[in-house]
This record gives C-alpha cells, structure tokens and sequence, in this order.
C-alpha cells in the first residue's frame, strides 16, 4: 500500500473504500490518457483524478473539497467541473460529479463511476 493513501487516510480519519483505495495506489498521474465520458443517459466528462500525493497538497492548502458537506475533491475537467467521493461514514465512497456549483450526476461508488463512464475515443 502506498504510504501516501495510509496518510490520507490517516488525515480523514476512515479507510477509503477498495475500489478507491487500489485506484490511489495504482494512479500515478493527474491527467488521464483519455478522459472518461459518462455513458447516456448522464452527461459529464472527467480528464483528470488527482494523485493520493495531490489530495494531501489540497488539504495542506484547505482546498480539499466542501467540507460541510463531507467532499472530497478527486477530479474534474478543464471546463470546470468537479469529482467528488464522501468521506464520511453515511455513503462513504459516494461519487458526485458538479458542474457551474450545481451536482449534476451521482454514483454509489467509485467502481459504479467507472462502469458508467468510458475512456474518450482518441
């Protein structure tokens, strides 16, 4: 396991759900070779999910997420919008997805995220 997620995960307090914990230990760059498109009938693109060593920059710098509401940012694209996972014991691993400060899309994991999204053709 990667020292940087036991210390993320240290900081929040919880042990990240699987799925998210083994695609921290494995993801080694912010940018994705191709962004994820999310599957009809959603609508969403993400091209980036940050590092286990970026998260913790964020929280470093208070920049973590929406904290009243139990967010965490992991992602998001170049236009603006943002990937969220709740870090709190009610829907722990919970995806959200928002765009123009408005929650657009939902997923029950991070797993259920990927299945629902597909990598952009090149």
């Amino acid at each position: 396991m990667s020292a940087s997620v036991l210390k993320l995960e240290k900081r929040l307090g919880i042990s990240l759900p699987a799925d998210y914990r083994s695609f921290l230990v494995a993801h080694r760059d912010r940018l994705l070779d191709h962004a994820r498109v999310f599957l009809p009938p959603r609508s969403g693109v993400v091209d980036s999910l940050l590092t286990a060593d970026e998260l913790l920059k964020n929280d470093d710098r208070k920049q973590i997420g929406i904290p009243e509401k139990s967010l965490m940012c992991i992602g998001g694209n170049l236009l603006g919008g943002y990937l969220y996972t709740k870090v709190s014991s009610d829907a722990l691993g919970q995806i959200h997805y928002m765009e123009r400060y408005e929650f657009r899309e939902q997923f029950p994991s991070f797993s259920a995220f990927l299945d629902d999204t597909q990598p952009e053709a090149a």
